[in-house]
């Protein structure tokens, strides 16, 4: 479970069955909270910590520990919808975004906002950022999604 609540997109059956039921032998779940709190409902987390009833994957997409619960004849399918919308996204940008996402909460609003600014700047600027604004102004695709196709596409889907 620390495993699946560390990745950033995790997709699992509705059918799938999840618990932690560490206080059940005596222990506590304390290495995995790390990566599980985190992505947990505060409620949910009291309730399955304490009482290491099972759930299923429906509950976890609810609860957070994963992103989305389909039925298990589409896993795959999803699995793939989500590969494809990853590739669609700038190397340097994705990179970007995942840090954005790991920035501790800010303490002061006003230099948050212009740290934030300076960073959005900075990545309109890049050669990504105009490489992907030029590709959206003329309906293509950006060199880097072209690129796993095997050369320039007509048109962006």
């Amino acid at each position: 479970l620390g495993l699946i609540a560390a990745a950033d997109l995790a997709v699992c059956a509705e059918e799938a069955t999840f618990a932690f039921t560490e206080v059940r032998i005596g222990v506590i779940p304390a290495v995995i909270s790390a990566t599980v709190l985190p992505r947990l409902l505060p409620r949910a987390a009291a309730e399955l910590y304490l009482t290491g009833d099972t759930f299923d994957g429906r509950r976890a997409a609810e609860i957070g520990l994963v992103t989305a619960a389909v039925p298990a004849n589409g896993l795959d399918a999803a699995v793939e919808r989500y590969c494809a919308s990853l590739v669609r996204g700038a190397p340097k940008a994705l990179a970007g975004a995942k840090e954005l996402l790991g920035r501790p909460a800010a303490t002061d609003l006003r230099a948050e906002i212009a740290e934030l600014a300076a960073l959005s700047t900075g990545y309109f600027l890049s050669d990504e950022g105009r490489e992907g604004v030029l590709a959206f102004r003329e309906k293509r695709l950006a060199r880097w999604v072209a690129a796993l196709d095997g050369g320039p596409a007509e048109s962006a889907s």
